[in-house]
């Protein structure tokens, strides 16, 4: 720092201190002298980047001011501190009236005009960038150039390298100018770093003065270190830094204390540094392996970590007396059966601090939200148990004031209130606060709603004390409305229209408006529901529907190869069909408890199905020929007209804390399908239903682990089997991914006739052939599982394992009644293709999941294997005729939607 203070400045700090005068106003015609101290005029030079307004808002030096060196000095310090200059300086001249001139020269320092980092592998640009922000390191661009702030930075990268196990590297830095002016403007900042050697761990050696938990033991508890091996070049944990290092032995005294060794102790660990040889590797693979390829008698030296730890285990506690001091509210015995840990037990620190979370959402329950219980431990080294103490603060109890929302643009308050479990004037209870923000985010309205969301106001009143809450939420785009289009692989290609929302005019119904055509599937639906009817907790809604499918299996799948069997017997088509759906459903739920609803539905459906395969038009009319279905026989093409008449009721308990994007919680879901009978309609049949599915967060709440089991049952009644198209044909993409859809089923060998002449009399006889028809399962069981990881925005990446199967329990629902080649009847039971109706398949891979708003679902890129599948060539019982069914060993699909 420069400040030159001329020589008249000196003399003016030895001179008396005169009385401040006011300055003279200047009359035309007349020179007005001023005060030999007083400051004429303030002016700044040298500045280029900072505006002269800016400067002079931060400086209390003004013109007409008397001179003061305090009050300059003060004002260059405060210069200083902006960060902008690098050297500031002040002379003084003569004013014009006798008076003084203050010049204030500046230095600016450059900004940064880009940022680089060269040498870096192991950490990328932006996770530097993201670190440096983090810890509030003010390099960036557009920023001034600061020396020591370069410093601190790269006192953080270099922590970075060091928990990537590259502990001694090598950072410089250039500021290189930009453009012709000097001093430059501007620079470019570049780091050159030097990462130098990675170096792993080789062995952590456990010492104990008791042989408690072995060394795998103890290993295991360490998270963040290990010895290197195969997977650890992957996982980066065989890399030392003490930080980690010191969590991981917080982790040890953990495993310790919650088996009763209270008074263990881990010493501070040594860390050794030696040399270790090792083969070399040829990393020829592009991009090259971690580990590379070891290269036989080829070795070379490195230095490796050597860490020991010293435990000394000590005795081990058990829990003695409990005393409970301080309640009023609950006696003591009702608190200690909260807490769950008992006398005798065996002393576990973990547990005990649960017990103690356990006391605050009791208490919290009740309105104690300042409950506070702090425990003493009296260790009893003659008895080795551990007496505890628990002295409570209950704290005051607090009753609800006031619960506003804001950020619901549109959703009504009503809405939202009818979901919240709180009341104003009724106690505050903090659990019923956690679940009422899990029933919104039930809704699918708002964007996710945290905690943090929850803003608490605590107002203590002599008489009563009281809370404000205020809830912030973000509403979600509700509708959807547009056209859309392509191509799935159980509707073919497609186009739409679509109207939905979940909250309409912020009332909360849900209303579907979808007109969809395409080549093999045609779809209309409108439907709505009501979730409070007459502002009770009873959902009512209503849907009407009308669908038109095509299947055809041999142009869809290339499965059951017909290559090499003669034409025009109905070999070409496998399995396909043509069915016109229309028909209605009124639904309604009511709760029982909190997150579980009793359902009941009723459905009113004609169906017409026609265009079968002959194989499994011969198959099904021979089953179902008690069956009251109009039959048409005229054309050999038409199957029948059904006329449905259904009732489920079901029980649904789910904890799913989203709509959309669940990431913690269970559903449950049990359905009971009753079709015909005392309802009508020509088919009977009852479907049993279970379904449930697990979410679980891991890694930091971002990932979750997702779960879903799917089990089902289907039987005909009343001498009436269920039609076909109702039966259990899996595989596809909301079940087993890696298969085609309604390629999992067991598969019957049939025997057929047709009209031949007999060469040697002329006469028509009946010729047999073998056929085979996928008769559909009556029981399926699915499971799902699945490891999302969001990448960025509404891009998703998951990893999946589908395993399961359909299968025919009941053979006697598929047997059939024909007339043989001798006029006689006879009743035919299955005789399954070997391995269709038993074991499981599995298909395992990985998607991507793409959200688009415009429909509203996911849009799916899905590549898998399937280990456990079919492929094998079966000869018919007749002629011998062979058929193939072939399952794919790996597959790519193009697809919409969710599997669950």
């Amino acid at each position: 720092m420069n400040i030159s203070l001329l020589f008249p400045v000196l003399l003016s700090l030895l001179a008396p201190v005169a009385p401040q005068s006011q300055t003279p106003t200047a009359q035309p015609g007349v020179t007005v002298t001023r005060d030999p101290d007083e400051i004429e005029v303030v002016e700044i030079r040298g500045n280029r980047n900072v505006r002269t307004a800016t400067i002079k808002n931060n400086m209390r030096t003004k013109g007409g001011d008397r001179f003061n060196p305090d009050t300059i000095t003060r004002d260059i310090r405060t210069l200083y501190t902006l960060g902008w200059f690098d050297d500031i300086y002040v002379e003084e001249e003569p004013g014009s009236t006798g008076g003084k001139d203050l010049i204030f020269y500046f230095k600016e320092r450059p900004n940064v005009r880009s940022i680089d980092f060269e040498g870096v592998t192991t950490i990328t640009k932006s996770d530097i960038l993201t670190e440096l922000r983090k810890r509030k390191v003010n390099v960036s661009t557009e920023k001034p150039f600061d020396q020591g702030e370069v410093r601190r930075a790269i006192t953080v990268v270099k922590r970075m390298l060091a928990e990537k196990g590259k502990d001694s590297p090598t950072i410089t830095y250039t500021a290189d100018p930009i453009g012709l002016s000097v001093p430059p403007t501007a620079v470019a900042l570049i780091f050159k770093v030097d990462e130098g050697p990675k170096v792993r761990i080789q062995e952590i050696n456990i010492k104990h003065d008791k042989t408690i938990f072995s060394d795998r033991e103890i290993k295991r508890a360490m998270k963040l270190i290990k010895e290197t091996g195969p997977i650890t070049v992957f996982t980066g944990k065989d890399t030392y830094y003490d930080l980690k290092l010191q969590d991981d032995i917080t982790r040890i005294r953990i495993l310790l204390a919650e088996h009763g060794y209270a008074r263990a102790n881990v010493l501070e660990p040594t860390v050794e540094l030696r040399p270790k040889e090792v083969f070399r590797t040829l990393p020829f693979i592009r991009p090259p392996l971690p580990w590379g390829i070891p290269i036989p008698f080829w070795k070379k030296t490195v230095d490796r970590y050597y860490i020991n730890i010293e435990l000394e285990e000590n005795d081990q506690y058990r829990i003695g007396d409990i005393k409970i001091k301080g309640n009023t509210v609950w006696p003591e015995e009702t608190l200690k059966k909260v807490m769950g840990i008992n006398s005798g037990d065996i002393f576990n620190d973990t547990l005990l601090r649960n017990a103690m979370e356990n006391l605050k959402k009791v208490y919290g329950s009740q309105g104690y939200v300042n409950f506070s219980p702090n425990r003493d431990h009296d260790f009893d080294e003659a008895n080795k148990i551990v007496n505890l103490t628990i002295d409570i603060d209950e704290g005051d109890q607090y009753y609800v004031n006031r619960i506003t929302f804001s950020g619901n643009t549109t959703t009504r308050d009503k809405v939202i209130r009818r979901e919240f479990l709180l009341s104003e004037g009724g106690l505050y209870r903090s659990t019923l606060l956690d679940t009422s923000i899990l029933r919104l985010n039930q809704l699918g309205y708002f964007d996710e709603i945290k905690e943090t969301d929850a803003e608490i106001k605590f107002n203590r009143d002599p008489k009563v004390h009281t809370v404000d809450i205020d809830v912030k939420v973000k509403e979600r785009g509700k509708n959807t409305i547009g056209v859309n289009g392509g191509i799935s692989g159980i509707g073919g290609g497609f186009v739409g229209m679509t109207y939905e929302t979940n909250n309409f005019l912020g009332r909360g119904n849900a209303l579907t408006l979808n007109v969809q055509g395409g080549a093999q599937q045609s779809t209309f639906v409108f439907s709505y529901s009501e979730p409070y009817l007459l502002d009770r907790p009873l959902s009512l809604g209503v849907s009407v529907y009308g669908q038109s499918y095509e299947y055809d299996q041999a142009r869809e799948i290339y499965g059951l190869d017909p290559t090499n069997l003669p034409a025009g017997l109905g070999f070409e088509n496998r399995l396909n069909y043509q069915q016109n759906r229309r028909g209605f459903s009124v639904t309604t739920s009511y709760p029982l408890r909190l997150f579980k609803r009793v359902g009941l539905m009723y459905q009113f459906e004609n169906s017409e199905t026609n265009a079968v395969n002959p194989a499994t038009q011969e198959y099904f009319l021979a089953v179902n020929q008690q069956q009251r279905t109009e039959f048409s026989t005229n054309t050999g093409t038409d199957f029948g007209i059904f006329h449905s008449r259904k009732l489920v009721p079901s029980f649904t308990w789910r904890t799913v804390d989203s709509a959309y994007f669940p990431t913690r919680g269970h559903s449950l879901t049990l359905a009971f399908d009753y079709t015909g009978g005392l309802l009508g309609g020509n088919t009977n049949f009852i479907r049993p239903t279970m379904q449930f599915e697990y979410y679980r967060p891991h890694t930091k709440h971002r990932n979750v682990l997702a779960f879903r089991f799917i089990t089902s049952y289907i039987t005909g009644f009343s001498d009436i089997r269920a039609p076909f198209y109702e039966r259990v044909y899996a595989g596809g993409d909301y079940d087993l991914r890696g298969f085609d859809f309604r390629t999992i089923s067991p598969v019957s060998f049939i025997t057929r006739y047709i009209d031949s002449l007999d060469a040697e009399t002329g006469a028509t006889i009946k010729k047999p052939f073998d056929d085979i028809v996928q008769v559909g399962g009556d029981t399926q069981a699915i499971a799902n599982l699945e490891y999302r990881i969001p990448l960025v925005g509404p891009i998703t990446f998951a990893g999946f394992m589908d395993v399961g199967n359909s299968w025919v329990l009941r053979k006697s629902q598929l047997q059939r009644e024909l007339i043989d080649s001798t006029g006689n009847l006879v009743v035919e039971t299955p005789k399954f293709m070997q391995g269709t109706n038993s074991g499981l398949r599995m298909s395992t891979g990985v998607e991507l999941q793409v959200i688009v708003p415009v429909i509203n679902a996911p849009v799916r890129f899905i590549w898998a294997v399937n280990p456990l599948r079919l492929n094998n060539i079966y000869l018919g019982p007749v002629t011998g005729t062979p058929f193939q069914i072939y399952q794919p060993g790996r597959d790519f699909k193009f697809s919409m939607g969710r599997t669950f």
